[in-house]
């Protein structure tokens, strides 16, 4: 099987990364287990027989980003802490990516590329989108209402992290947009996605698009709409990405890395004694000989699942949206079911906040929300920047400030809206 090129192509060059040529044993294996090469001419998947093809060949693109994703914005955000000897994965971790770095936007599901894999995502997600949209009942497409949910989903959902985890993004040539742009057309997406779920009395998804718009809301700013939509996601609500073992591009890549020795937990969760941040001491050193190695339990292998949205994920959205007493309150309903001990009602909102952003670390500890709460709530950095790198020993340089990666130079190079 070819690998799709790790560069971000320019507009025209997309045509070899749509969802009609980009058919990777990440996207069929569990669909058709067939095989197909890029390089396809354009037209030939495009058809409204392969509709289900296509949709699941962009919900493949995104298990490959969204991997590479959780561990970067862990390293980035201090869930996670870099054990290699290999220098050029270490900007992660000190918080100091340059633009012109390969290493982040390549599109290898094996590496830690995240710009390249998500805006491949966000293309063939909206390619699929686009294609079914344009075929009717007509086309005797199968379950059309139901692709175009999933589509709009994961359109949605490569937005809203691209809004996230970077300080600005461009879309098929356009021009720079920013981290509040990129939440309004995630909610646009996922505003498609609800309207088709109900439609095709798709539940799953449909709660699954209320969450992704919660959060993208709560990232914009509008709180209001946040609570609306995440109050609306029932208790019990759980749906998360099925990774498989068996093929590097849709293993679990927090448990590779970790049990890879290429990363360890960060000591800010090491010994919590916590169960939603199961942690093991090792009793060993990491890759790098010089740092002890700490494993994460929470995935046990590198077939387990990663949460993409859940009930107790919109019920943190509702509390912060929500603050004050109710904060609390939801936050202690939330504790109860594992259980642990309340906590302290408060009014002081510097309390609050500080109590939201515990229990949205340790509720959804590596599932690729924290360094975006580090920027929405304006949270300390740990490592403290300034400080010289790596907490065991020095590896040369000191922690940067970095909150969101920069749009990297093989976009603003082959796009020139892109500049400046």
């Amino acid at each position: 099987m070819q690998k799709r090129p790790a560069r971000i192509a320019r507009t025209k060059a997309w045509a070899f990364l749509s969802i009609a040529t980009v058919c990777t044993a990440l996207a069929c294996s569990n669909l058709l287990d067939v095989k197909a090469p890029d390089a396809i001419g354009t037209g030939t998947l495009e058809v409204p027989a392969n509709a289900g093809l296509l949709v699941n060949s962009a919900i493949g693109d995104f298990y490959c980003a969204y991997g590479s994703y959780v561990v970067a914005t862990g390293l980035m955000s201090g869930e996670l802490q870099e054990t290699t000897l290999t220098a050029s994965r270490w900007s992660y971790d000190r918080r100091d990516i340059a633009s012109n770095e390969t290493a982040y936007s390549t599109n290898d599901c094996t590496s830690l590329g995240t710009y390249t894999p998500l805006s491949v995502s966000r293309f063939t997600a909206d390619h699929a989108l686009k294609l079914l949209e344009g075929w009717t009942d007509a086309d005797s497409v199968a379950n059309r209402i139901d692709l175009i949910a999933q589509a709009a989903t994961y359109s949605g959902y490569s937005r809203l992290l691209l809004g996230e985890g970077f300080c600005a993004a461009a879309i098929d040539g356009g021009p720079q947009l920013s981290s509040q742009q990129l939440f309004q057309l995630a909610v646009a997406k996922f505003d498609t996605a609800i309207t088709n779920a109900q439609a095709a009395s798709d539940d799953s998804i449909g709660n699954l698009a209320l969450v992704g718009r919660a959060r993208a809301k709560l990232d914009a700013g509008d709180n209001a709409g946040a609570a609306t939509d995440a109050a609306l996601v029932p208790n019990g609500f759980d749906f998360e990405l099925i990774y498989d073992a068996a093929t590097d591009y849709r293993s679990n890549r927090v448990f590779s890395e970790n049990n890879g020795h290429s990363v360890t937990v960060a000591p800010a969760y090491q010994g919590l004694g916590d169960p939603r941040v199961p942690v093991t001491d090792a009793h060993r050193l990491a890759g790098d000989e010089q740092t002890p190695l700490f494993l994460q339990g929470k995935y046990v292998d590198a077939s387990a699942s990663i949460p993409l949205g859940s009930y107790v994920e919109a019920q943190l959205i509702l509390a912060e949206a929500t603050g004050g007493s109710g904060a609390i309150t939801i936050l202690n309903n939330l504790r109860a079911t594992v259980p642990l001990a309340p906590l302290a009602s408060s009014s002081d909102p510097a309390v609050i906040t500080a109590d939201i952003a515990q229990e949205r670390a340790r509720w959804l500890w590596l599932e690729g929300t924290h360094l975006f709460d580090v920027r929405r709530l304006s949270l300390p950095l740990v490592p403290a920047a300034g400080l010289n790198y790596s907490i065991t020993y020095s590896k040369g340089g000191v922690y940067g400030s970095e909150t969101c990666m920069p749009i990297p130079d093989v976009e603003t190079n082959n796009n020139p809206n892109a500049r400046g």
